[in-house]
């Protein structure tokens, strides 16, 4: 029976005291195999099946050199392993961050893995936040991160900002400092954006700060383009909504405003004052706008004025809240009519204190009901 393997042609050999025995793994490691059907029984117990593999006879120096290389992987792991111990991971993390980077298992501890850690240690880094910071970029320890952690943990001040930074992207130690990272803060700075502004958006939204220049660029002069100019306090914001869409989705969002009858410079004044509202989908625009208009009767003027109420969630606050005060004004029980704007941005508790308490026992219906709706279950029900 012969064996077609990387374009030879092996034949296997019953087993005798100087074979060669390789794992299952290694065997497929060497060649792929087909075989021809057999003509009876007695053809196939020509050869002796060893479990789990067959002989497969090399030579003595091909052989020694594939045990020697295994042998080496198998104490590479179990050093590695160890290293990490030693350096307080329990067997979870080890499991984790290896998993992630099966790599660390064949890193050589000397001279790879005891030099990073020892840096990261150096830079003030604790054992815990190095922990941290290897579990959610353990490629990290392949790379010479110094230059980036320094220009960062400059930028952002504290070892916690910029785990929290890292941990949204684990791209931000290992890409580019002088091509990506140090370029794209500086457009930031040359648009007036204050440092500590800009370490909010890093810590935010990493993912900018490792794209190419060129796209930085490109949105800045489209926000610009919008009517949002770089003096202006909400141009960052604007900026950082902009950054996270792509100009199909901008433009979808600007469609969706002018089917309710808005023009540009409505659309555009929206952006100055609630940039966030961008990010909305196209139903979630429409059906916030929807309501907004055909049942709760707020002018389009009233929303362009005050564009942050769509910012809020339709189902859990605004359609509760709204049916709760329609509701108390039908029953004559409030002294004044109190606006969305004014409802809205109350927290939780204060506007349960303050509209819904009052009257529980008396319309426990309507407070289950309200009770239900912001935690998603369904909408207010109100009953006279």
């Amino acid at each position: 029976m012969m064996f077609l393997v990387q374009k030879r042609l092996f034949c296997l050999f019953p087993c005798n005291n100087s074979s060669i025995y390789l794992s299952s793994y290694q065997l497929c490691g060497l060649f792929n195999f087909s075989t021809a059907k057999y003509g009876s029984s007695e053809q196939s117990s020509n050869f002796i099946v060893v479990n789990p593999l067959q002989s497969c006879e090399l030579s003595s120096e091909k052989a020694a050199k594939t045990a020697k290389y295994h042998a080496c992987c198998k104490n590479s792991s179990s050093l590695s392993t160890e290293f990490f111990k030693q350096n307080g991971w329990s067997d979870a993390q080890v499991m984790k961050v290896t998993q992630k980077a099966p790599k660390l298992l064949r890193a050589k501890v000397e001279t790879t893995l005891k030099p990073r850690m020892r840096s990261l240690q150096d830079m003030g880094f604790s054992d815990t936040e190095i922990v941290q910071l290897v579990s959610k970029c353990p490629t990290i320890l392949f790379h010479n991160i110094q230059p980036n952690l320094n220009f960062l943990k400059s930028l952002l001040g504290s070892n916690e900002r910029l785990l929290k930074a890292c941990s949204r992207n684990r791209f931000l130690l290992t890409s580019s400092l002088a091509r990506k990272i140090e370029p794209n803060i500086s457009l930031l700075r040359e648009c007036g954006i204050s440092a500590e502004c800009i370490a909010g958006m890093v810590v935010l939204n990493p993912g900018f700060v490792v794209r190419k220049n060129k796209f930085i660029r490109e949105v800045i002069d489209y926000v610009e383009e919008l009517g949002v100019p770089r003096d202006c306090g909400m141009f960052r914001h604007a900026l950082h909504s902009v950054m996270n869409m792509s100009r199909s989705k901008c433009d979808a969002t600007f469609a969706t405003f002018k089917s309710f009858g808005w023009s540009q410079p409505d659309i555009i004044a929206i952006l100055r004052k609630s940039p966030c509202v961008w990010r909305l989908s196209k139903k979630n625009i429409s059906d916030k706008m929807t309501f907004l208009t055909k049942e709760a009767g707020c002018e389009q003027q009233y929303i362009i004025r005050h564009p942050g109420i769509l910012s809020y969630s339709l189902e859990k606050r605004v359609r509760p809240r709204h049916e709760v005060i329609n509701f108390l004004e039908q029953n004559k029980l409030l002294d004044k009519g109190h606006s969305l704007l004014y409802v809205m941005p109350l927290t939780e508790q204060k506007f349960m204190n303050q509209f819904l308490f009052p009257y529980k026992e008396k319309f426990t219906a309507l407070y289950d009901a309200y009770v239900a709706s912001v935690q998603g279950k369904h909408h207010v029900v109100a009953e006279n």
